[in-house]
């Protein structure tokens, strides 16, 4: 059995589509892999940066609710201070209207000493 130059030339670029071919499946193959990883690595990198906005969302309501806590107690204070001052003022009102009803007393300004 003879092959004529076209059978060879049918032969050679047969392998060479079935090369062809082979590469171009592998080449889609690592491209594919690539991809997955790609598509893998964001999927880890959207998971972390949920859990640290989550993380910063309960920090952030942790020193929202520390910090109207803080109001409220700044509040009390400043009410507290504001009626222990009003509460001594009227104190001293009270004091000095005795004073000033009571009769001035006829006792010396200074007590002498006994000598022993």
């Amino acid at each position: 059995m003879s092959f004529s130059p076209l059978d060879i030339l049918y032969i050679v670029l047969s392998f060479c589509v079935l090369w062809f071919t082979a590469a171009m499946f592998w080449f889609l193959w690592q491209l594919a892999t690539i991809l997955k990883n790609v598509n893998d690595t964001i999927a880890d990198a959207r998971d972390k940066m949920n859990k640290i906005e989550q993380a910063l969302s309960g920090i952030r309501a942790k020193f929202d609710s520390a910090s109207s806590l803080v109001g409220l107690g700044a509040n009390t204070a400043a009410k507290a201070v504001e009626y222990v001052m009003e509460k001594k003022k009227k104190m001293e009102r009270e004091m000095k209207e005795e004073n000033e009803m009571e009769p001035p007393s006829r006792k010396p300004a200074f007590k002498k000493k006994k000598r022993k």
